[in-house]
């Protein structure tokens, strides 16, 4: 079970940086760090990415609580899933954040979301409170934090900018031959390119890889029971 599953510490992300910035940081470790993950010196993340130590330091405890990067006295190095995750944020963005919602299913946050959330959509502000209460850090923690899931796709922002649940069920797509018909919803983006993809609202960005992932199921072959462990 990584930090980021329930349980204590809740740690918040840094003030200092934008969520944007945060990941940088990730990207930056990862690619310092080269394929081994070597540890990097916060002296050299910083001159990197034009950062004061303090700035680094300060990010490092929630990338650690968030299963990205390895705990270090002033040197860190990208987890596993942080390497994944920069090296798909560099290829494909799109299934970046997808990545990144599956890793953060059981954490704190995202519990402490859908609970408050369980009755429709709420104002970015309340929720940012309502995230960081009881917690250490100044309001703009919480906000972050918002940014953070809203990026993971655990949050999505409605046609007001409140904020909702995403759905929790796509209708399964006909994947047997049918014949020809109207366009379906999802026929234009067949084509599309990531970056288009990526630039989809959040409820048709995750209704789309939704449905993907039903067709992709559904062409899998079937491994016969007996083989099955």
């Amino acid at each position: 079970m990584s930090a980021a599953t329930l349980g204590h510490p809740q740690i918040l992300p840094s003030e200092r940086l934008t969520p944007r910035r945060q990941l940088e940081m990730v990207d930056v470790l990862d690619e310092l760090g080269g394929s081994d993950r070597r540890p990097v010196a916060a002296r050299d993340l910083g001159d990197r990415m034009n950062l004061s130590h303090k700035s680094v330091a300060g990010a490092a405890g929630f990338l650690i609580h968030a299963g990205l990067i390895e705990p270090g006295r002033g040197a860190w190095a990208v987890t596993e899933v942080g390497a994944t995750l920069a090296r798909l944020r560099a290829t494909d963005s799109a299934r970046a954040r997808l990545y990144l919602r599956d890793h953060w299913q059981e954490s704190w946050f995202k519990w402490r979301a859908a609970q408050r959330l369980a009755g429709g959509p709420m104002e970015e502000g309340e929720l940012a409170r309502h995230l960081r209460s009881g917690l250490q850090g100044k309001a703009e923690r919480g906000l972050f934090l918002v940014e953070w899931m809203v990026y993971a796709l655990l949050l999505e922002r409605d046609e007001t900018g409140a904020l909702r649940l995403p759905a929790d069920h796509v209708p399964p797509p006909e994947v047997d031959a049918q014949p020809a018909g109207p366009p379906g919803i999802f026929d234009p983006l067949l084509n599309a390119s990531a970056a288009e993809i990526s630039a989809l609202p959040d409820g048709e960005f995750i209704a789309l890889m939704g449905a993907y992932r039903t067709v992709f199921a559904a062409l899998a072959p079937k491994i016969p029971r007996q083989q099955e462990a």
